[in-house]
């Protein structure tokens, strides 16, 4: 089953559920689970990330898309 289909059975049920506790439950499982995706980057990281944009959008580094990425690891592997 694809993810979105999934979430839109999770969406319908939560709509048709009453159960106040039941809810709270589920809410809680989410919320926890959410803050695995969650990242605050420290003062550190956020200098370092501003950095490197800025020297991308200065043309200063060299970008790849992901079909590059691929082809230059799938060469590393191969040797």
């Amino acid at each position: 089953m694809k993810s979105e289909l999934i979430k839109q059975e999770i969406y319908h049920a939560i709509d048709v559920i009453n159960d106040k506790d039941f809810l709270k439950a589920i809410h809680t499982l989410l919320f926890e689970k959410s803050k695995e995706y969650e990242y605050d980057l420290n003062p550190k990281e956020k200098k370092e990330l501003d950095r490197l944009k800025k020297e991308h959008k200065a043309g200063k580094s060299k970008s790849h898309t992901v079909s590059d990425v691929r082809k230059m690891a799938y060469q590393k592997l191969r040797k």
